[in-house]
């Protein structure tokens, strides 16, 4: 979608009241009315004199969003990373950080700090349009596709202006992949190839997110002996898509015909990990991972690894970090706790959704001992919003959202 540009680096304000508990004190929404007013040094002055306040991550927010208002950029960051400081999951504040980096053109740790929110609350819209404008910018077009596809997922305000532009513009991109869909037949009768390429090619020149397209063109590039061509096109869907050992054993074998023996090996050995014990296609892959295992000794090459792993970490491009990494781990063949806790870091930052109900599936049990049936309900709201309904998540938080809506229904009708 490189014609369009969103960027939305302001309207997230970061400042919403709680209901629940200290937050919702009458000092706290008394600050938050003076910023809404305007009355911004006022509310600083509020925060500042009550310790309560002032040390809850809310608190810290609405005083660099004070400070922000104020044109002073450098204490509002301040602020915002003292409410990281007091909660790491403050994801407004995070939001926040994003923003101003943004603003000043550091693309990066706009992404960075976006993602991080993210993965608290991925169903934000506004930041999952950011993400998507943001890496557009920097030319990542599937991740960019991706953030627009959860934009128009999350977004419940169908009628905004942003989600009505997002949405006519993915139609009528899909509308032209469509068109070249049926193009296509008319040339595979034909065994056309060349044709065929360029269709695909413009296919994914329309759309990016199309995980089939990039196989088959890998396919025609390897069958036409472009061999790095082919590596490229496999190694996006590798990193982009759920794969099968086949992509892997594509990838192993380009490597190795391209001389990329340290790759080779590691895509050998994650094949083997997949593959039937025993069948022909395990049998190779374990004799290439014999053969190519004097790549173990070259302390070189397998620090290039590594520096190839730090480079796309600090580009954002978390697929490619976590696969350098993990041949970094394959060819030193150690446990590096502090490096898998990278990896894992970023898996969540690929994927939050799975990472975030697991957390929301453990806090059922305990909100309903403590008998904090709205909160329950709400946390079951979220559940079904980020998980797929065949999920035993899912399913347990329709239940368990019936059972507590019941209740307060009986205690609002009869006073139980």
């Amino acid at each position: 979608m490189n014609n369009a540009d969103f960027s939305n680096n302001a309207g997230l304000s970061g400042v919403k009241i709680d209901s629940s508990g200290d937050i919702a004190s009458n000092k706290t929404v008394r600050a938050y009315e003076l910023y809404e007013s305007k009355r911004y040094n006022d509310a600083i002055s509020l925060v500042s004199g009550d310790s309560q306040i002032s040390s809850s991550s809310y608190g810290q927010v609405l005083v660099g969003n004070c400070y922000k208002a104020l044109n002073d950029k450098d204490k509002a960051m301040l602020h915002w990373k003292k409410a990281i400081d007091i909660s790491p999951l403050e994801h407004f504040a995070y939001i926040n950080i994003a923003n101003e980096y943004y603003s000043e053109g550091n693309i990066s740790e706009a992404i960075l700090n976006w993602t991080i929110a993210s993965t608290i609350v991925p169903e934000n819209s506004s930041v999952n349009l950011n993400l998507a404008a943001a890496y557009n910018k920097k030319g990542f077009r599937i991740k960019s596709t991706k953030y627009f596809e959860k934009y128009l997922q999350y977004e419940t305000n169908a009628t905004s202006k942003e989600y009505l532009f997002v949405k006519h513009t993915i139609a009528n991109l899909t509308a032209k992949v469509d068109f070249f869909t049926k193009k296509l037949e008319e040339y595979k009768a034909k065994r056309d190839i060349k044709t065929i390429a360029a269709l695909y090619l413009k296919m994914i020149a329309t759309y990016a997110n199309l995980p089939n397209v990039y196989a088959n063109i890998a396919e025609i590039f390897f069958f036409d002996k472009n061999y790095e061509k082919a590596l490229e096109f496999f190694r996006t869907v590798y990193l982009n898509y759920p794969h099968t050992p086949k992509i892997l054993l594509d990838v192993a074998n380009l490597c190795f015909i391209l001389n990329k023996p340290s790759y080779a090996y590691c895509y050998y050995l994650r094949a083997s990990k997949y593959l039937v014990e025993g069948t022909s296609f395990y049998l190779k892959a374990q004799e290439k991972v014999r053969a190519l295992s004097y790549v173990l000794k070259d302390t070189e090459m397998i620090e290039s690894h590594l520096q190839a792993a730090r480079e796309a970490e600090a580009d954002n491009d978390y697929e490619c970090a976590i696969d350098e990494y993990e041949n970094y781990i394959m060819l030193t063949e150690s446990e590096n706790t502090d490096i898998q806790q990278i990896i894992d870091k970023y898996k969540i930052f690929i994927h939050p959704e799975p990472f975030v109900v697991n957390i929301l599936y453990s806090q059922i049990p305990e909100l309903m001992n403590r008998k904090k049936l709205r909160s329950c309900v709400n946390v079951c709201d979220r559940i079904l919003k980020l998980s797929d309904s065949h999920t035993k998540e899912a399913v347990y938080a329709i239940k368990c959202r019936t059972d507590c809506k019941r209740i307060l229904l009986a205690r609002e009708q009869f006073g139980v």
